[in-house]
Parts: structure tokens; C-alpha cells; sequence
């Protein structure tokens, strides 16, 4: 049936893009010097215990809600701090914190698209 099929390549597409996200956050924050281990990562733009992200990677599961959330959350909040700056250095900074928040919004939104699609393929339960 088209309708599975379909299903089934938007929920594969979708966790690709929230497990290569956060790498890709975490990669660029590393970058710029903003982050130097998962550990520093999970810590304080996860809001997790330190050996979180590093777990998560090795049973190859996604981040959780709460963690993408805290992530989101900081970067815009930094981001719109930095970007107000009088300092070049921290304008810049400020910016990339507010790409990858943009980044990071869409793949939670669409997270929780998909996971509508989900419950609609009957491959999900609601809970109430």
C-alpha cells in the first residue's frame, strides 16, 4: 500500500534528521569553540547528565523530547543575547547559535509531525 510505504519513509527520513541534527550541533558548537566534549555538551546544552549523549549514540537512539527542547531553548536565548552584542566576535557567535536553533526547531517540529503521521499509520498509540 502506498499510504505504508509513504509512512514508512517519512518516519526513516525523520530519524535521520533528529540524530544527525544534534551531531551536527554539537560539531559546529565544537567548531567555534564553544563546546570541547559530548560531556560539556550534554551538560549544558542538553540539560543532561554528562554520559547522556554519548550513550544515546552508541544504542543508536534519538535524543530525547526534553533534551531537543533545552537545546532550542538555549540557543535562541543566547543567540538573541549575542547577536544584540556591541562585540563583532560575539554578533557572530549570536548568529550561528540562531541558525542552529532555526535548524533545530524545524527537525522538532517536524519530529512531532511525523509523529503524528505515525499515530495515523496506526504505528503509535495515543496516550491521553
Amino acid at each position: 500500500c502506498i499510504h505504508t510505504y509513504l509512512c514508512a519513509r517519512v518516519w526513516e527520513a525523520q530519524k535521520q534528521m533528529e540524530n544527525g541534527n544534534i551531531d551536527l550541533v554539537f560539531e559546529e558548537l565544537k567548531r567555534i569553540g564553544q563546546c570541547t566534549s559530548r560531556s560539556q555538551f550534554t551538560s549544558e546544552w542538553l540539560g543532561r547528565e554528562e554520559s547522556y549523549y554519548r550513550s544515546i549514540q552508541s544504542k543508536g537512539l534519538k535524543p530525547s523530547v526534553e533534551a531537543r527542547v533545552n537545546l532550542v531553548a538555549k540557543l535562541r536565548s543566547l543567540g538573541m543575547n549575542f547577536s544584540r552584542s556591541e562585540y563583532p566576535s560575539l554578533v557572530k557567535i549570536g548568529n550561528t547559535y540562531l541558525k542552529l536553533y532555526g535548524e533545530c526547531l524545524d527537525a522538532l517540529l517536524n519530529s512531532a509531525q511525523s509523529d503524528a503521521v505515525k499515530l495515523d499509520c496506526g504505528e503509535g498509540e495515543l496516550i491521553q
